[in-house]
């Protein structure tokens, strides 16, 4: 090799083993009864931090840019906003009263919280924090998902047993579904077409056509008080999951089918769920157990268990 092609080896090595490691997926538990976040690293599934943050947080999520993370303080009427870097919380929201659960707009740029005893959904502004609306929805609002496109939020209210409908551009109420009793949580599947709700007095799962606004099937978790929560649907659109706290299980729906596929055992009494880009791994906040399983979502098993805090509700992966 000659001196100049020695040269630009060695700078080529030099500037491989100067470049900055790529980051690992990083999976938010809110611990709702020791006002804290644990941080799961997506490769090892072994905690790495645990995060004050204060008064009983439930909803969490993450930027798109995976460099914040939100995280709604019930008892505190504020949104947490966390700096993944430092591991610190960085500034509060005011969010309404009682903010229960949230979903971040897909450009990041806004906040869609359930304001559980107010009876509505504020929205916020995440680069100033500023609360741009307040809109009505029906009664005890939790769950808050958005459409992929961003054009639709989805509110489920628990004791109207509807889905309120907010149009983005608007900022207003355009509609409500009725769907099974005391609606939890609500996903889209990746193409916008479908979305799942889960009913937890009902122990059923409904199917939305978005498009239409309308219920197309209603699916029974064939399970003695299954008591459904959480929700996600797997990035291919295949597979819909759905955490029975009562049965202590994930449910697995075929999305073609409109049909429950398999149950998969967890921790005690699951609650939120998270999802891996790539689909490969699932995560499941056991609320009773103090633990997250972690699944294996080919071979449909759990594959590990990690320790976390009091009360662990809601879960988000940084993607």
């Amino acid at each position: 090799m000659t001196p100049g092609r020695v040269g630009l080896a060695l700078l080529t090595l030099a500037m491989l083993g100067a470049a900055p490691a790529a980051a690992e997926p990083l999976v938010y538990v809110s611990n709702e009864r020791s006002n804290s976040v644990t941080v799961i690293d997506a490769v090892s599934d072994k905690a790495v931090a645990t995060i004050a943050v204060g008064n009983r947080p439930r909803g969490i999520g993450v930027s798109p840019d995976g460099k914040l993370v939100y995280v709604a303080l019930g008892h505190d009427n504020a949104i947490a906003v966390v700096d993944a870097a430092s591991r610190a919380v960085k500034s509060r929201f005011p969010a309404g009263s009682d903010p229960e659960a949230f979903a971040v707009s897909p450009d990041g740029a806004r906040l869609y919280v359930s304001n559980e005893d107010a009876n509505t959904a504020s929205v916020l502004d995440t680069k100033t924090g500023k609360v741009l609306a307040a809109i009505p929805v029906g009664t005890e609002p939790e769950g808050v998902s958005v459409s992929p496109d961003g054009r639709l939020v989805y509110v489920t209210a628990e004791t109207t047993h509807t889905i309120s409908v907010i149009d983005t551009a608007a900022l207003k109420t355009v509609g409500a579904i009725l769907v099974g009793s005391r609606p939890r949580e609500s996903a889209f599947t990746p193409d916008g077409q479908r979305a799942f709700v889960t009913a937890e007095i009902g122990g059923t799962v409904s199917v939305i056509d978005v498009a239409r606004s309308a219920v197309i099937s209603t699916l029974k978790l064939d399970r003695p008080g299954p008591k459904p929560k959480g929700v996600v649907v797997h990035p291919s659109g295949k597979w819909a999951y759905v955490a029975n706290g009562g049965s202590n299980e994930v449910a697995v729906i075929d999305v073609a089918a409109m049909k429950v596929a398999a149950f998969i055992p967890v921790g005690v009494r699951p609650w939120g769920l998270g999802l891996t880009r790539d689909g490969k791994k699932l995560y499941v906040a056991n609320g009773v157990s103090e633990t997250v399983s972690v699944i294996d979502t080919e071979a449909r098993k759990v594959v590990g268990t990690v320790s976390v805090g009091k009360g662990p509700w809601g879960i988000a992966v940084a993607r």
